[in-house]
């Protein structure tokens, strides 16, 4: 089960990140491959997300809930996801941390316990690791684009 440790930052006050990342409507389209999002309740939603991972493409349907949020500095998601014509599940423990920076921005630090079942976890941890890293950097410029930024 790889775990995934990754950071970066966005000029964007902690309080004004937080408002994008705890709204499913509004961290969506920053989500690289979302396609689409639909809330259940206040701390749970359902995401479609396709991504190519190695050589293989997986559709994943994802029940994320939040099971921890400390406001403006700590966010801790469960999500488990099935793509039944991949035969593969992914189950991801998420730890996100935020922390202002002294120019006036928001270091984000992220944990992510991954677990891969199933033919996608054929692709291996090294080819998971670079395209988590490819996926970090997609969802941090699209953050920032959110938040009004420059993308990169």
């Amino acid at each position: 089960m790889p775990i995934f440790d990754e950071e970066f930052t966005v000029d964007a006050a902690p309080d004004a990140v937080w408002v994008v990342l705890i709204d499913p409507r509004r961290v969506a389209p920053c989500l690289p491959g979302c396609e689409s999002v639909e809330v259940e309740d206040a701390r749970t939603y359902r995401a479609r997300i396709t991504v190519r991972v190695g050589f293989l493409s997986t559709t994943q349907n994802l029940r994320v809930e939040i099971v921890e949020s400390d406001r403006p500095r700590r966010l801790v998601s469960v999500g488990r996801g099935e793509d039944r014509k991949l035969a593969s599940r992914v189950e991801v423990h998420t730890t996100l941390d935020l922390e202002p920076t002294v120019a006036g921005g928001t270091l984000l630090r992220y944990q992510s316990d991954v677990r891969v079942l199933g033919r996608l976890g054929s692709v291996g941890d090294a080819v998971m690791q670079v395209k988590v890293k490819q996926l970090t950097g997609d969802f941090a410029a699209n953050l920032r684009s959110a938040l009004g930024g420059r993308p990169s």
